[in-house]
């Protein structure tokens, strides 16, 4: 019913499924992705909803919507249940057996090359991909969604995020400068040296937890 309602339609009206969303939003390119946000963007914030003072980000992983098990050797093109019974072979089955940890340097999938393997939040190996929000925290308003390799950390996606934030604040006149710098809120994850000394004196005054250190 309340799709029905966002929708506008008759009460008779057919509402679309999910999956039927989901194809139709599969079909359209990243560039109207991006132009849809920006548009959005530029609507919000001329309602007000758009402050630019606190900027937070957090990031996740998603499953990519490919297989491991189709997943070959970069080098030698063997696959992966193909050299799981190579082992075997060699040298028996053994579950503690070297040679079968799985790396990004020595891995790719065939059917989608720029996924990479990477342990979601469950405690499971997947091809995944590492999505990071950049949000204004005093509205809500999402002001970048970036799209990284699942095995990049958040201290090195966390620059490029703020980068696109900046570009995405500037289009709408909510931009941070260094004269007039926004917060920039983190979890204890973002938390390096290298991170804090690259954004001082910057556009953003970085407000990120400091990891608990053993003593």
């Amino acid at each position: 019913l309340s799709l029905r309602e966002f929708l506008r339609l008759e009460s008779r009206a057919r509402v679309p499924g999910h999956s039927w969303l989901s194809r139709t939003r599969k079909r359209l390119s990243l560039e109207v992705h991006g132009e849809v946000f920006d548009w959005v963007l530029a609507l919000i914030a001329k309602a007000g909803l758009v402050q630019g003072d606190r900027v937070g980000v957090d990031a996740s992983t998603m499953e990519a919507n490919a297989a491991l098990r189709n997943i070959v050797q970069r080098a030698s093109g063997e696959g992966y249940r193909e050299m799981l019974v190579r082992l075997a072979e060699e040298s028996g089955i053994d579950r503690k057996r070297k040679g079968k940890k799985l790396s990004n340097e020595d891995w790719v999938s065939k059917s989608d090359p720029e996924a990479k393997i990477a342990k979601m939040k469950d405690g499971t190996t997947h091809l995944a991909y590492k999505p990071e929000h950049a949000v204004d925290l005093d509205t809500g308003a999402v002001v970048a969604a970036e799209l990284h390799p699942a095995d990049e950390g958040d201290t090195t996606t966390l620059e490029k995020t703020l980068a696109v934030a900046k570009e995405n604040l500037e289009a709408v006149d909510a931009a941070p400068t260094a004269e007039d710098p926004a917060e920039c809120v983190t979890d204890k994850g973002y938390h390096a040296r290298a991170v804090l000394k690259a954004l001082d004196d910057g556009p953003w005054k970085t407000r990120i937890a400091e990891p608990t250190r053993p003593y």
